[in-house]
């Protein structure tokens, strides 16, 4: 549906003609030749035009940032944020930064490294937006973003700005909620579709200590960044355990002693494919790890301020992973691994091949919860895989989850995979009953409740939070324009 020349040229008043555009040949390069129009608005003052005029002209409006997924709607204004893409502040005193929704995390941590500071960076990589929400791979260090995200500047799908926490009363930016009421689980939502209708157009992020370099080592290219040398007082290793219940048990000692930078649960196939190039490399690097472990293990990073503090770390980390029975593995021991990996983790690039591992597609089931819960539940959801695995439905990847540390442990996060030729429909219909089967298990023995279930079953045991996000929604989009403002019931 193309704009009528009257409304286009509205829109055009609010952003200038180089900034919107309906030209069929173009918009192919945002996912579809189907909008209504791209806009590029660069500033809250233009998001908020724009939005208006959406309700205005009853138009479903889309924003994207660094533009990873989201839902696109045929006919729809897609409002790319890519002009606002700036650092507005860095807080070295109340440890904040404020930014814009383009700042992608490889920019602003550049910047924080300067300064001897880092913040949360999500798993999804560097390359998305700093704004994003979620956890990563130094969530034992840094939490998750339902923790860092501080005040924040929306646009709601009305068209007004609101200001929360200390942002809406004092023109500050360091908490989230107050003075004053909070809007934090309206602005973070995580139940379906997991999106706040509207537009954040800043936000707060909270920063931590950085005890490395100011500036990172890097060489090398993608997907194979390496370091030039290891940071002084820095070390990777990989170490496996007999059991699960061991692993957890040295996981549950290293945080009490609150000794390690990140801790991350990768399975073997998980390590081999963020230090290989290709698929060759990493099914023999696999074969290679595989023959050392001796069942599930951790990836961990210590960092230490001084020799003496690393010393300090070191020697804790070695007699917590002896008294569990670990293992380190010796290959990945070696400098130049030692610092791909490292690399990897810190920079948050360790997603570029790990979840596109050769063998097929893959489904997996993500959970967040009180750790010890979430690694029983993985437990019984690796049991249930090997069946599968015996009638060769899908690939014994050398680990049936992975999973992490949040705050020392305090929480966790475990996700556990099923890999499978996508070509084979059997292999497909056992893994999507697997997946169901063990979505219900933790539902009905309480290890968890996943929101993507069935609501009618799901929402009474939430406190209906369903009926109540539908309600919250239509109230902030009475005009339906925002695509999130779907009903969840």
């Amino acid at each position: 549906m193309a704009l009528k020349k009257d409304v286009y040229k509205e829109f055009e008043s609010v952003v200038g003609e180089e900034n919107i555009c309906d030209d069929p040949a173009i918009m192919p390069a945002y996912y579809s030749n189907k909008f209504a129009a791209v806009i590029l608005p660069g500033n809250t003052a233009e998001v908020q035009a724009v939005v208006k005029l959406c309700n205005k002209h009853k138009l479903v409006f889309r924003p994207i940032c660094t533009g990873w997924s989201g839902m696109f709607p045929p006919d729809i204004i897609l409002m790319d944020l890519r002009r606002m893409n700036h650092i507005i502040e860095i807080n070295e005193k109340n440890m904040y930064a404020v930014v814009e929704p383009y700042v992608i995390s490889s920019q602003l941590q550049a910047e924080l490294f300067k300064r001897g500071l880092n913040f949360c960076i999500k798993g999804a990589g560097t390359n998305c937006t700093a704004m994003l929400r979620g956890h990563g791979h130094m969530d034992q260090t840094t939490s998750g973003d339902d923790r860092n995200h501080l005040a924040i500047e929306w646009v709601t799908p009305e068209g007004d700005i609101v200001r929360s926490g200390a942002l809406g009363s004092s023109d500050e930016w360091f908490c989230g909620d107050g003075p004053g009421p909070s809007i934090r689980s309206i602005l973070t939502s995580a139940v379906p579709p997991g999106v706040t209708p509207g537009v954040f157009t800043k936000a707060a992020v909270k920063l931590y200590h950085w005890p490395g370099p100011s500036e990172f080592p890097i060489a090398g290219h993608s997907p194979k960044y390496v370091l030039s040398e290891i940071p002084a007082n820095m070390m990777a290793r990989y170490y496996s355990f007999p059991s699960v219940e061991k692993m957890w048990q040295a996981e549950i000692g290293l945080g009490e002693a609150e000794v390690c930078y990140e801790l991350m649960g990768f399975n073997a196939a998980m390590v081999a494919a963020n230090i290989t190039t290709c698929n060759e490399e990493d099914e023999a690097m696999f074969n290679r790890l595989n023959k050392e472990v001796q069942g599930p293990g951790f990836f961990v990073i210590i960092a230490g301020n001084s020799p003496a503090d690393f010393a300090y770390k070191k020697k804790v980390l070695e007699k917590i992973v002896e008294e569990a029975g670990g293992k380190s593995l010796k290959t990945l021991e070696d400098p130049e691994l030692e610092g791909i990996i490292m690399c990897q983790c810190i920079r948050i690039s360790a997603s570029i091949r790990e979840t596109f591992r050769p063998g097929g597609a893959f489904n997996s089931i993500p959970i967040m919860g009180q750790r010890d819960l979430t690694i029983k539940w993985a437990i019984g959801a690796g049991e249930a895989k090997k069946p599968l695995i015996e009638k060769g439905l899908i690939v014994d990847d050398g680990g049936a989850f992975f999973g992490w540390g949040v705050e020392q442990g305090h929480l966790g996060k475990t996700e556990i995979f099923c890999k499978y030729s996508p070509s084979n429909p059997t292999a497909k219909a056992a893994v999507e009953t697997w997946q169901r089967e063990q979505n219900r298990r933790a539902f009905e023995e309480r290890y968890f409740a996943s929101t993507m279930g069935p609501q009618d079953e799901i929402g009474p045991a939430l406190c209906n939070y369903s009926q109540w996000w539908s309600k919250v929604v239509k109230a902030l989009d009475p005009n339906g324009v925002s695509p999130e403002g779907g009903s969840l019931v």
